[in-house]
Formats: structure tokens, sequence, C-alpha cells
């Protein structure tokens, strides 16, 4: 990996399925980014969590992401389907690995 990025998006109750089917329509451009070199999806079953391994060629790159998923309103339609709401996405960002530890 050169840039690790982990995103997680805990749904609301009973609504993973839907929180499922707005990423599958999502993620493809995701994927298709500048920048962008790959994008895994997991589910933690136990908190109905769906979590996105991302992996870019700079942070610059993600963070040009970012502000365009805010521009284009992709926050406004995962709100009501989010624990918390768009606040309770949550993302980590790890940067490059380190290979000396």
């Amino acid at each position: 990996m050169k840039n690790l990025v982990i995103v997680s998006f805990p749904a609301k109750e009973g609504m993973l399925e839907d929180l499922k089917e707005t990423l599958k329509i999502a993620l493809p451009d995701t994927r298709s980014f500048d920048g962008c070199i790959s994008v895994a999806t997991y589910i933690e079953d136990a908190s109905n969590t769906i979590h996105l391994i991302e992996d870019w060629e700079s942070l610059e790159h993600q963070a040009k992401y970012l502000n365009w998923r805010v521009k284009t309103g992709l926050l406004d339609i995962l709100e009501p389907l989010l624990e918390g709401g768009a606040s309770g996405l949550k993302a980590t960002i790890c940067g490059e690995p380190h290979h000396d530890i």
C-alpha cells in the first residue's frame, strides 16, 4: 500500500442493506477517481459497520476526492443511513507504511 485510508460507515438499525446499495452505486466513481489505487470493503456484522480500506497514490489525491464527494452531495445521501448521521462516519488517515518499525 502507498497511502492507507480506512473509512467506517456505521449503519443505523435496519439500514445496512440501504447503505450497501448506496455504496455499490458510489464506489465505482471512487475506484476510478484520480489517484485511487484500490478500495476493498468489509462488513463488521457485530456493529452494522461497513469499512472501506482504501489505497491512494497520495493523501493529496484522497483529499481532492473527499472535497469532490462533499461538493457532489454524497454525505447528504448518507446522512439518514448512518448512526449519528454524517458525523458518525469515521476516517482514519494512516498515510504511507513505515518499514523501519
